[in-house]
C-alpha cells in the first residue's frame, strides 16, 4: 500500500514537471520578438520595419532595442561607391525612392534616454582623433528649428570630444524639437542648449541674435581656436583633421565673404525695416517708410554669407566692443542683417578687427560652405536635387559633384532628411572612409586665400 501511494505521487510530480514545461515553452514561443524569428544571421544586418519594431519589443532591452532600430536606419542596397563614381543605373534607383526607415525626433529622444548605449551604438566611441585635432579645438554653433534626427547626423559627422556644439533651437518650434535636442545635448559633456533662445523668422534680426547668443556662451570654454557657425541641414564635405589643417593655414585670420557693389542689395538697409507682431509672438517684417540712418563708426556697408569662419579674438570682439555692440544695434532696422554684420565688421579696416581683412574684398569663393544658388529666372533643372527658395537641396546625383576633388569648400547646403537621406548615407559613410584612411589636401591652396595677416600664426 505504501508503495503504491508513492508510485502514485512520483507519477503526479512527472506529469505536473511536463505540463508546466509544455506552458513555458509555448509562452516563450508565443512572445519571442517576430522580427528575429525568420532571419537567419550569416553576417547581413537583418531587415526590419522600424513601424513593427515598436510593438514588437517585448523580451529585448533597451540597448538591444536602440541597435537593431539604428541598424534598421541604413539603406542596405546602396552601393555610395558607384553612386560617388556617377554610375547613372545605380543613381537612377535611388533617386525617387521613399525611405520608411530613417531616424525621427521620437526615436532619437528615446535612444538618448542611455546615453552611455546611445554613444557606444552611434559610434561615438569609435571616433578617430588624432594628436593634431586635440590640439586644435574648435567651436561650432548650430541652429535648428526641426527634425532633430538630422542634427544628430551632422554632430555625429564632425564631433571630437574636444570641440565645443551649441545648439540654437527655434523658440518657435514645437516642445518635441526642444525635448530632442536637450536629450541629445545631455548625453554629452561638450553639447549644450544656448543660454537664451530666439523666435526667429526668414529675414529677421533674431537670427542672427541667435548666433551672438551661442558665441557668448562659447567664450566661456577657454581653449577652442575658431569658430563656425552652422544651420542643421549642412554636411561637411571635410574630416575633422582637414578641418584643423586648413584652419590653421587661414593663420589667425577670419574667413567671411565680401560683396560690394550692385549685389550689395542696398534696398535692404536703405529703409528701416520693423517687426510688426500679431497673436502667439508671431511676428512678420515690413519695411517702413523711413529712411534707415547711416552705420556708426563712418563704417562702410558690406554684404556677405551668413556663415562664416571666426577667430577666438574675433568673436570676443563681437560680443565685448561697443563698436560691435553699436552695429548690431543698427543691424535692428535691415532686412537679413546676418548677411551683412559679419562681413562689415570684418571689411572695415579702420575698424582694426581681430582677425580682418585690410585689403580690398578678395575673389568670391565661399570657403565656409558650397550653396548651389539659382538667381530668379534661372534654369532650375541643373539642380541634382530639387530647387527651394532659390537653393538647390541636394539628392543622391549630387554626391559626384560635391565629392570631386576640385571642391575646397568645408560644408554644404543644403540637404532634407527626409529627401536627401540615401545622400546623407553615402557623404557620411564616404567622410567615416576619409576620416580612417586620411589623404593629403591642397593646404598652400588655403594659405593663399588671403594675402595678409593680421596675427602671427597659431600654433
Amino acid at each position: 500500500m505504501k508503495g503504491t501511494t508513492t508510485r502514485a505521487v512520483v507519477s503526479v510530480l512527472v506529469i505536473s514537471v511536463c505540463i508546466y514545461t509544455c506552458i513555458f515553452i509555448i509562452f516563450s514561443s508565443s512572445h519571442e520578438p517576430n522580427f528575429l524569428l525568420n532571419s537567419e544571421y550569416n553576417g547581413q544586418e537583418p531587415s526590419i520595419n522600424r513601424s513593427s519594431l515598436n510593438s514588437q519589443h517585448v523580451g529585448l532591452d533597451q540597448d538591444s532595442e536602440t541597435e537593431i532600430q539604428f541598424r534598421s536606419f541604413k539603406i542596405d542596397d546602396i552601393n555610395c561607391k558607384k553612386i560617388i563614381e556617377g554610375d547613372d543605373m545605380e543613381i537612377n534607383k535611388f533617386i525617387n525612392r521613399t525611405h520608411d526607415n530613417i531616424p525621427d525626433n521620437e526615436t532619437l529622444t528615446r535612444h538618448t534616454m542611455n546615453c552611455e548605449a546611445f554613444r557606444r551604438i552611434y559610434g561615438y566611441d569609435d571616433i578617430v582623433n588624432t594628436e593634431a585635432e586635440k590640439q586644435f579645438p574648435i567651436a561650432f554653433n548650430i541652429l535648428l528649428y526641426k527634425d532633430v534626427a538630422q542634427v544628430e547626423i551632422l554632430l555625429r559627422a564632425i564631433y571630437r570630444p574636444q570641440n565645443y556644439y551649441c545648439l540654437h533651437v527655434d523658440g518657435f518650434s514645437p516642445d518635441h524639437v526642444h525635448k530632442g535636442a536637450n536629450s541629445l545635448a545631455d548625453c554629452f559633456d561638450n553639447v549644450f542648449i544656448v543660454s537664451k533662445t530666439e523666435n526667429i523668422t526668414y529675414q529677421s534680426f533674431q537670427r542672427l541674435q541667435a548666433d551672438i547668443n551661442c558665441m557668448s556662451d562659447h567664450l566661456a570654454k577657454s581653449d577652442w581656436k575658431y569658430l563656425m557657425n552652422l544651420p542643421s541641414q549642412q554636411l561637411p564635405l571635410r574630416t575633422n583633421a582637414e578641418i584643423v589643417q586648413i584652419l590653421k593655414a587661414l593663420n589667425n585670420t577670419n574667413y567671411i565673404e565680401c560683396i560690394v557693389g550692385k549685389r550689395i542689395i542696398s534696398s535692404r538697409y536703405t529703409y528701416k525695416y520693423e517687426n510688426v507682431y500679431g497673436p502667439g509672438g508671431h511676428y512678420e517684417i515690413v519695411m517702413t517708410r523711413k529712411r534707415h540712418k547711416d552705420p556708426p563708426h563712418g563704417i562702410v556697408v558690406v554684404k556677405g554669407s551668413a556663415y562664416g569662419i571666426f577667430t577666438r579674438a574675433f568673436v570676443d570682439y563681437v560680443v565685448k566692443s561697443p563698436i560691435a555692440k553699436d552695429l548690431l544695434e543698427w543691424c535692428r532696422g535691415v532686412l537679413s542683417p546676418d548677411e551683412y554684420y559679419w562681413s562689415t565688421l570684418n571689411h572695415n579696416p579702420h575698424l582694426q578687427v581681430p582677425g580682418s581683412y585690410k585689403g580690398k574684398c578678395p575673389s568670391t569663393f565661399l570657403l565656409p560652405v558650397y550653396v548651389h544658388w539659382f538667381e530668379r529666372g534661372t534654369n532650375v533643372t541643373k539642380c541634382p536635387g530639387k530647387v527651394l527658395r532659390y537653393i538647390c537641396v541636394f539628392g543622391i546625383a549630387a554626391l559626384r559633384q560635391l565629392i570631386n576633388n576640385s571642391r575646397k569648400e568645408l560644408f554644404a547646403n543644403k540637404f532634407e532628411l527626409q529627401f536627401s537621406y540615401a545622400a546623407i548615407q553615402c557623404l557620411t559613410e564616404w567622410l567615416r572612409n576619409k576620416t580612417l584612411s586620411p589623404q593629403p589636401i591642397d593646404d598652400e591652396f588655403y594659405r593663399k586665400l588671403y594675402s595678409e595677416r593680421t596675427a602671427p600664426k597659431i600654433a
